[in-house]
């Protein structure tokens, strides 16, 4: 006898799923790579200007609507301006781009999943919050190493170029 919430045992086929309207899923490792999206969307982007367009809408909406993300602008400037000063090598330079970037990125993405979230379940519900906490997670996550890599290469070298003169 199942338990309460357990799922019906059905005959079904492995690595296909069965969705509400009837159509099979392929959850084989190339199931994905079949499905063509032109399918499944009205509106598909078939240009790189349009693909741009659309990035550039996004950063705009971002910059002025996100809280986050303007500190990250803040921050990027005051780490590029502080490492124009200190002469900083170009491993260092990669490094803080990469982290960086990782900060920008998952803060977008962050932004993205909220907003989809928000238009799929308005009213709030547990799995929702799951989902919202945990792109924030991903991004206090990138926040986190940033600054780890801050203080490893900037830290040393800005109180280098601090110190006082026979200290």
């Amino acid at each position: 006898m199942p338990k309460q919430g357990d799922q019906p045992e059905r005959d079904e086929k492995p690595d296909v799923l069965i969705t509400p309207e009837g159509e099979e899923l392929d959850l084989s490792i190339g199931g994905t790579m079949k499905l063509d999206a032109s399918e499944y969307s009205p509106v598909t982007n078939k240009d790189r200007f349009s693909s741009l367009k659309y990035g550039l809408a996004g950063l705009l909406y971002i910059l002025r609507r996100e809280q986050s993300i303007q500190f990250a602008t803040g921050l990027t400037v005051i780490v590029i301006i502080v490492g124009l000063w200190l002469n900083i090598g170009v491993l260092s330079w990669a490094l803080l781009t990469l982290s960086l970037g990782a900060v920008w990125i998952t803060e977008c993405l962050n932004t993205a999943i909220e907003a989809t979230i928000n238009l799929e379940s308005p009213d709030p519900h547990p799995m929702a919050k799951v989902g919202k906490d945990v792109a924030a997670t991903a991004s206090l996550i990138a926040t986190v190493v940033f600054l780890i890599i801050v203080v490893l290469i900037l830290l040393p070298q800005l109180l280098d170029r601090l110190a006082l003169p026979g200290a």
